[in-house]
């Protein structure tokens, strides 16, 4: 049922966000791994976290659809083939080339560090994610809530680990 409402509001060409896009291509990498080991049920649980972030996101792109309905047609063929129509398709879903995995969709431009206070997480922080180890520690150092919950005092260590977590001693 979510795959055929999916279909349905796919429209609009050209309506793919980023999150979209690493929505598919997660899924796309998922499911070729699973399938070189012989995974069969991971690939429909893939399939299924899929559909339900595309619907979450409002996806409209009858391209991500396209590339879906190809993943979906080894498991679900008579579905697959029936959405492959209503995309406006001629030919059989079988005959189409399997979906590339794309690195490039997967990359995060930020990271969101939880920033710590003697241990206890006190607030999250989004910050570049190929930003440097010291100018992550400069950036939370300067940010507000740390001065809050600092309340006048130095720190005594601040320990950063990239794309995981700062932690500040008190």
């Amino acid at each position: 049922r979510k795959v055929n409402r999916l279909a349905e509001a796919c429209t609009q060409a050209n309506s793919a966000t980023p999150e979209h896009l690493k929505s598919l291509h997660k899924t796309i990498k998922k499911i070729g791994e699973d399938l070189d080991r012989y995974s069969w049920n991971t690939c429909v649980s893939a399939m299924m976290i899929c559909v339900n972030e595309l619907m979450d996101g409002k996806c409209t792109d009858p391209g991500i659809m396209k590339e879906f309905c190809i993943l979906l047609s080894p498991y679900a063929p008579h579905l697959a083939e029936e959405i492959w129509q209503q995309l406006g398709h001629t030919d059989s879903v079988v005959f189409q080339p399997w979906p590339v995995f794309d690195e490039s969709h997967l990359k995060e431009d930020d990271f969101e560090y939880p920033v710590s206070f003697n241990g206890k997480m006190r607030f999250k922080l989004s910050l570049p994610a190929d930003l440097p180890k010291d100018q992550v520690q400069e950036a939370v150092m300067e940010h507000e809530k740390t001065m809050h919950y600092l309340e006048g005092k130095d720190p005594k260590k601040v320990i950063v680990v990239p794309k995981r977590i700062v932690n500040i001693v008190v």
